[in-house]
């Protein structure tokens, strides 16, 4: 009997440990959509010809756990007292005022916009651009792992146009 209950307690661990260490696979990121939205009477009503200083609601349909958005509207670097002269830093970058581009990523004062998860149209956030024109609005997606460090991300860039 002692010994059926040894056996037992090592096959039971033994797959406690093969499950525990199996990889599991983390599924690649997907953006289907962005789209801007105006609110009316508490509703989201898309909007198709965005216009330049309003404020709109950015929707991003996606499977991913996490997003972030960079619209790509300002850049604003700081200057050397006195002059037009970009400030630099101790590394040669910019010293920025102000960026919500991605290519700004890592740089101090750089960053995206904040999102949350809306049931009816996916991840949103609220952005005015402040002059019209052509940008490009950079969309990062991210899965992760909940119980390891691993995670797959990716970047989608989309056109926008201002008017």
């Amino acid at each position: 009997m002692k010994k059926i209950k040894m056996i037992v307690t090592l096959l039971i661990l033994a797959g406690i440990v093969l499950v525990s260490c199996s990889k599991n696979e983390i599924p690649a990121p997907t953006v289907e959509t962005v789209k801007f939205y105006s609110t009316v009477n508490n509703k989201f009503v898309e909007v198709t010809d965005p216009k330049a200083g309003t404020t709109y609601t950015i929707a991003v349909k996606s499977n991913a756990d996490i997003i972030v958005m960079w619209p790509g509207g300002e850049r604003l670097t700081m200057k050397k007292k006195g002059t037009a002269i970009d400030s630099t830093d101790i590394n040669g970058s910019v010293v920025l005022s102000k960026s919500n581009y991605y290519s700004d990523y890592g740089l101090l004062r750089a960053q995206g916009l904040k999102t949350s998860l809306n049931a009816e149209i996916g991840w949103i956030s609220s952005y005015k651009y402040p002059t019209a024109g052509d940008f490009t609005m950079n969309v990062i997606a991210t899965n992760h792992g909940y119980d390891t460090g691993e995670y797959d991300q990716k970047i989608f860039p989309f056109n926008v146009k201002i008017q």
